[in-house]
């Protein structure tokens, strides 16, 4: 019982206000209150079954302690259409502006210099997606069940686009080593280049589950089951920078530059966790709280090029170069908590519909914006390294949070 309290507790205390001394009354308060809804409509007794979220399949009432139960609906699942925000990659400043007139040697060089894209939580904004469950009682009683679980995200996404004749100034910012100090390429400067720049982020997660549902409590107004299984999840991040520019000082000619961070993350491990259900007339709170714990796969990859006047292909671009370029992978255990608390409304004993929320933390991800080492040694870019080997490549990792509101369809066959 103490499970059950624990889960409700959050949920009934923004339904009706302060707690009381027992959290089980609380929640029990909560499903009588919205059950009193249901005499609004007007529907009588021979039309509807009031009492639609209860369990009372059981002919003796007792719900779920008789021996001659008489359930005949053995699949039972959901539809849901999610809304919702991811944290997003911070990444650190990757295009600048200057105003003009601004001398070449401190156009677009932070921190004097105009930040139009980067030094921000990118592909953050909220996202569309779905969600599909699916379980099989395996016993007449409904005490054991299988289910599967299948979600992702549309995947959100931030781009930057400009073109300049010189002016607005178009400059990618970097640290350059060799003159310690803070640097930037231009792309388009009066008199100098002219050019574009076109960068993007996006994201996507989806996952993957499959587990066993125990009841461990149970009557005609509260169950609680307990749930172990499998799970699988997988983040992914990419981020593209290209720059496009006719070099007037050298006879025009065309540098076309790309520097591309991507990762992924790859979870798989076990599950185990809570599944408690309030029920009362036409009403019922469903809360699921579980972790997965097991094993990320990490993996970065980098890659840059140079292409001039549109043949001669040059490897490295200008925060991806040779001393960072490739692909680089790890394991590292982590853990992937969740909480979804879901208000449902019965219409029937096969048919509810539902909305609710859901909170997932992802630990120790790797995501583009954080494998970026702004540091950059000058003296490789067409030509051979001398001094220090940067930009390097490290593993930053993070941790990644995803949140927001489900709204769904559940049925009972």
């Amino acid at each position: 019982m103490r499970l059950t309290t624990i889960l409700l507790a959050a949920m009934t205390a923004l339904v009706i206000g302060p707690a009381r001394a027992n959290a089980q009354d609380v929640a029990q308060a909560v499903t009588d209150q919205l059950a009193s809804l249901a005499s609004f409509s007007g529907l009588s007794p021979e039309m509807h079954n009031p009492y639609p979220a209860e369990d009372t399949c059981c002919g003796d009432g007792r719900c779920g302690c008789c021996s001659h139960c008489c359930h005949r609906m053995d699949i039972w699942g959901s539809a849901e259409f999610l809304l919702w925000w991811t944290k997003g990659s911070v990444t650190p400043p990757l295009v600048t502006t200057s105003p003009p007139g601004t001398p070449e040697a401190d156009a677009g060089v932070l921190p004097g210099a105009d930040i139009l894209f980067g030094q921000s939580y990118l592909g953050d904004e909220d996202q569309a997606g779905g969600r599909i469950t699916l379980g099989v009682w395996l016993d007449p009683d409904h005490n054991c069940s299988f289910v599967g679980r299948f979600y992702g995200l549309g995947g959100a996404s931030d781009r930057f686009q400009a073109s300049s004749d010189g002016d607005p100034i178009l400059a990618l910012p970097f640290f350059n080593v060799l003159l310690d100090q803070n640097d930037s390429l231009k792309v388009a400067f009066p008199g100098l280049t002219t050019g574009s720049i076109n960068a993007s982020l996006t994201n996507d997660f989806y996952s993957a589950e499959a587990y066993f549902q125990l009841m461990m409590e149970r009557n005609c107004n509260r169950r609680v089951d307990v749930i172990a299984g499998y799970q699988f999840a997988r983040l992914d991040d990419w981020l593209q920078i290209d720059s496009s520019s006719i070099l007037l000082q050298q006879g025009g000619i065309q540098a076309d530059i790309r520097d591309r961070f991507s990762t992924q993350n790859q979870f798989h491990g076990g599950m185990i966790g809570v599944r408690a259900q309030m029920m009362r007339g036409c009403w019922s709170i469903d809360t699921l709280a579980k972790i997965g714990l097991g094993v990320n796969r990490q993996q970065v990859e980098i890659a840059g090029r140079t292409i001039l006047d549109g043949f001669a292909t040059v490897s490295g671009g200008l925060l991806a170069q040779d001393t960072n370029i490739g692909t680089f992978q790890r394991d590292k255990f982590a853990a992937i908590p969740e909480l979804t608390i879901n208000l449902r409304y019965h219409v029937n004993p096969c048919l509810s519909f539902h909305v609710g929320y859901t909170l997932i933390y992802f630990a120790d991800v790797v995501t583009a914006g954080r494998q970026i080492d702004t540091g950059v040694n000058t003296s490789q870019i067409g030509g051979v390294l001398v001094g220090p080997a940067r930009p390097t490549f490290e593993f930053r990792d993070e941790y990644y949070w995803l949140q927001g509101v489900n709204f769904g369809v559940n049925w009972d066959f």
